[in-house]
């Protein structure tokens, strides 16, 4: 019973730490949208804008569930970075995952990769209706950008803008082709998407630990890797690419500038 104590304090400590940061950029994508709808009465049906909450709040609960696989393998990671005196006071050159360590980090990392792949899913699937794309069933890149250049083709100018502009953003900061190497800045949905197609049908991403980070310079920190980036880091990395997707597509959704920082009721004129 005490062990299970233990563990629900740390479950309900890991949820208040990631909303902090999470609900910021949550809670202006979700103002944003509302007073794009208060704007444009003409273009939704009262079931439609039903509709795009729903699946706004998706958006953000996927984001959410992301954000805590991610904060666990920081937390794991700064555990481990926190044994270097340890292994200073010992004199060895080198912090060693073992194999109860490297289990919760693949819980963590594997959690992370479902939860931002299904978060970029919803995304899209939430752009197919703001735009009335009529896209119907599951998402993929190709559907996305098949849906987004019908509505490009609409006479409906103001729908078809928004589209043509979605369509470059995710073409070039999304899905770029990843030219000068595996992990560019442009390319992380196709490397998401890539790498949690591999865990659902394979048994699991095999780690290499390949790491060059060294604490202090002299003690190694031999953590799981992929391509010489650790899991903790590379997790990192996507989620400052769903995070960029809240800040420069929602302009393009709502015709709203983002402003940086928390949400102040009046940041958009709401409430006047």
């Amino acid at each position: 019973m005490f062990e299970r104590y233990k563990i629900a304090k740390g479950v309900h400590t890991l949820v208040r730490s990631v909303r902090r940061q999470a609900d910021i950029p949550t809670q202006k994508v979700q103002v944003m949208q509302e007073i794009y709808l208060k704007k444009h009465p003409e273009l939704y049906a009262e079931a439609e804008q039903n509709q795009l909450r729903y699946y706004l709040q998706a958006v953000a609960y996927k984001f959410h569930i992301a954000n805590l696989s991610l904060e666990q393998l920081w937390a794991l990671s700064e555990d481990k970075r926190g044994k270097l005196f340890y292994a200073l006071e010992n004199g060895l050159d080198r912090l060693d995952v073992s194999d109860d360590e490297l289990l919760a980090i693949c819980f963590a990392f594997e959690g992370f990769l479902f939860q931002a792949t299904s978060f970029l899913d919803f995304y899209m699937l939430y752009i197919c209706i703001l735009l009335k794309s009529d896209h119907q069933g599951s998402i993929s890149k190709d559907k996305f950008f098949k849906a987004l250049d019908r509505v490009s083709r609409d006479p409906d100018q103001f729908l078809a803008d928004k589209a043509n502009r979605v369509h470059t953003y995710f073409a070039e900061h999304v899905f770029a082709e990843a030219t000068n190497g595996w992990l560019v800045p442009d390319n992380w949905g196709t490397l998401l998407r890539s790498l949690r197609n591999k865990i659902a049908h394979r048994d699991r991403i095999r780690p290499s630990f390949e790491s060059d980070e060294t604490l202090l310079g002299e003690v190694l920190l031999n953590w799981p890797t992929l391509q010489g980036i650790t899991y903790d880091r590379f997790c990192q990395y996507i989620q400052n690419g769903m995070f960029t997707l809240f800040t420069e597509v929602a302009p393009l959704l709502y015709d709203l500038e983002w402003h940086p920082g928390p949400y102040r009721r009046g940041m958009w004129g709401e409430g006047d």
